[in-house]
């Protein structure tokens, strides 16, 4: 029950349009058509998120793993992802966080099914990008 409520105070704090926010987390996500045509090796795609301007913010980032869990449903499937975001993908999507053991590897979300797993930072993935906000305090 814990879980189900979890995900249902993330979901009410999305909002439409080109970002999503998280008011329980205090993330902001890109939600924009980049998210279906943009993919490419991790160092691409983490320049992009660096260079974008979106909603009039230029402090966007590749999320950690951890962030990019906040988002999954594990109630979903294809896509595993809360609802609230207008663009979404069922693949892998890119985290800033290392593989521990190999440093040609960085974690990532599968949103297919929400499993986490690392992949060879030249494989082409995609991204959502994140910026932090403050969550709200309730």
């Amino acid at each position: 029950m814990k879980k189900v409520l979890y995900i249902l105070i993330v979901a009410v704090g999305l909002n439409a349009g080109d970002m999503a926010r998280d008011d329980f987390t205090g993330l902001t996500w890109q939600d924009n058509k980049d998210i279906i045509n943009n993919m490419g090796p991790y160092k691409k795609m983490a320049k992009y998120c660096q260079d974008l301007k979106l909603g009039g913010f230029d402090d966007w980032r590749v999320p950690t793993v951890r962030e990019l869990l906040t988002i999954v449903s594990y109630y979903r499937y294809k896509p595993a992802i809360i609802g609230g975001f207008n663009f979404v993908e069922d693949r892998f999507y890119w985290s800033s966080t290392r593989y521990k053991n190999n440093s040609s590897k960085n974690w990532g979300v599968d949103f297919r099914d929400g499993s986490s797993e690392a992949n060879g930072i030249d494989y082409d993935r995609s991204v959502r990008c994140v910026r932090t906000t403050n969550p709200t305090k309730k």
